[in-house]
């Protein structure tokens, strides 16, 4: 497609959305930083806030029938966002409906539950059950990021994650269809899901509607007296400011955050961005930061660590956005697919 044919489609998509969602729904050439939890990115060609899963469902199929590549942002607590920014659509997820279902006679099999459609800020929704005295995500209660964002990631914390707790999620496919899936289709594993695994540019996404988790009635007084202390443990650990959660996953038996450290890096800063001395899988935005600093700091941990340790550290956040070829090689390989073509990838960020 050429720059022309490129402009055409996102002018014409622009268009339909502001028929769909509202002539002031639309804006153009949007930086993202002020929705990313880093503070950091460019750019949007084309970007909308959704605050109903109706309305994310209507601005994703827009953007798929009109073949503009797109990006559903959440929380943006889990994404690094390119200097140069995202090209296409940026759809702002704030469809945070929820309903709370206690356990009693009236709930199917005398089950608790909660529903979220995916905008639903995670650890909200945990602090809620946790109130009515549901037990079963009280992990999440310090978890930055949105539902959606959770699901596709497979979050978790303090010895829970996604995978034990949700029952399914409304999955929109191909900008088309919407399709219950049940926990065992998302393939889970440590901080991933078939969703993540199959992510990439240039394929059709599904995106993340709505999740429902199951949970128990539990004792409130000792559920928030368990959220109290994890609260005040996560605050000893990690460091306050701008950050995106933890950059690396923790390679089988070990911690990133101790091998960044045992290679010196405690500190260590580009620009205005620093490997955190409080725990060192951290990056910090100390103010004016950009993507290109991060990134360096990503790639200097990531070569440190391999030359002193032998292990090759794997992003646990996201490159979102145009980047260069060094910063391309960040990026976990694209796994091999099992389901057709169509059904292979998501755009979904926390």
């Amino acid at each position: 497609m050429t720059t022309n044919e490129r402009s055409s489609e996102l002018e014409r998509l622009a268009e339909a959305l502001a028929a769909a969602l509202g002539p002031d729904a639309v804006r153009r050439d949007q930086p993202l930083a002020r929705y990313t939890a880093l503070r950091i990115g460019g750019t949007a060609d084309l970007f909308v806030v959704a605050e109903t899963a109706s309305a994310l469902r209507r601005a994703v199929a827009l953007a798929c029938l009109h073949r503009v590549p797109f990006r559903v942002l959440g929380a943006g607590a889990n994404v690094l966002v390119s200097d140069a920014g995202v090209r296409g659509l940026v759809v702002l997820n704030r469809a945070r409906a929820t309903t709370y279902q206690p356990s009693g006679h009236d709930a199917p099999g005398g089950a608790a539950g909660v529903s979220a459609e995916s905008g639903a800020s995670l650890s909200t929704v945990a602090r809620q059950c946790v109130s009515r005295g549901l037990a079963g995500l009280e992990w999440a209660a310090t978890i930055p990021g949105t539902v959606g964002g959770a699901v596709v990631g497979n979050a978790g914390a303090w010895g829970g994650d996604v995978a034990s707790a949700l029952v399914s999620a409304s999955v929109l496919e191909r900008g088309e269809s919407v399709v219950e899936w049940l926990v065992e289709r998302f393939e889970y594993s440590y901080r991933s899901s078939i969703l993540k695994r199959q992510a990439r540019p240039g394929l059709l996404p599904a995106v993340v509607l709505e999740a429902k988790f199951s949970l128990q009635q539990g004792d409130r007084g000792a559920l928030e007296t368990q959220v109290a202390d994890m609260t005040a443990r996560r605050k000893a650990s990690q460091p306050p400011g701008a950050t995106c959660g933890s950059v690396f996953k923790n390679p089988r038996g070990d911690y990133a955050g101790r091998l960044i450290e045992a290679a010196g890096l405690k500190g260590v800063c580009r620009g205005n961005a620093e490997i955190s001395p409080v725990h060192a899988n951290f990056v910090v935005n100390r103010g004016e930061a950009t993507a290109a600093d991060v990134e360096a700091l990503i790639a200097l941990a990531r070569t440190r660590v391999q030359a002193q340790s032998g292990i090759v550290l794997e992003l646990e956040i996201e490159l979102v956005g145009d980047w260069d070829g060094a910063a391309q090689e960040l990026r976990p390989p694209v796994r091999a697919d099992r389901r057709p073509r169509q059904m292979r990838s998501v755009v979904h960020g926390d």
